[in-house]
């Protein structure tokens, strides 16, 4: 039996081998990998403006977001997220308001930190020199209901698998 070789005419096919080939890396003897630079954004200073001076905590456009931060001084700096109740926390300090804990993250001297915000839309940093950014990313958090809860006789999910009845 001949092997056929698959035969494409124009510039939009690619030979697998030679893509495989391109993205070999021999030296690391590993596939190459190269990072994408990040979609930075500055924070809403409350005035129609932005900012990236997080010193006087500023609200967040929403929960759940990531944030880079660069400390442009040559000393440790810290950032904390939160709630509106929330000041900034010195590196390692703990702040308790009610049952919510929030925590300064410390940031090392002339250097990138990334942290995300999770369930809390405020930040604060101890500094001006600690630049803050919201990372440009379109996931978001939504609330989810726990499945069943409030249909127990749902046999089905909204994508057709069966959730109530055994595994066939």
């Amino acid at each position: 039996m001949q092997i056929k070789n698959r035969q494409i005419p124009g510039d939009q096919s690619r030979d697998p081998s030679a893509i495989e080939l391109l993205s070999w890396s021999e030296k690391a003897g590993s596939r190459k990998s190269s990072e994408v630079g990040r979609a930075l954004i500055p924070l809403g200073n409350g005035a129609a403006g932005f900012t990236t001076d997080a010193s006087t905590p500023r609200i967040l456009p929403s929960a759940g977001l990531n944030l880079a931060i660069y400390n442009n001084a040559g000393a440790v700096g810290a950032v904390t997220v939160g709630d509106n109740t929330m000041t900034p926390q010195a590196p390692g300090a703990v702040q308790v308001s009610g049952t919510n804990v929030f925590v300064g993250v410390p940031c090392q001297p002339n250097a990138w930190t990334y942290l995300a915000a999770a369930q809390w839309n405020w930040v604060a940093s101890t500094a001006a020199t600690l630049l803050v950014f919201i990372i440009d990313d379109p996931t978001f958090i939504q609330a989810q209901p726990h499945n069943n809860s409030q249909n127990p006789q749902q046999t089905t999910a909204p994508w057709g698998a069966p959730v109530n009845e055994p595994n066939t």
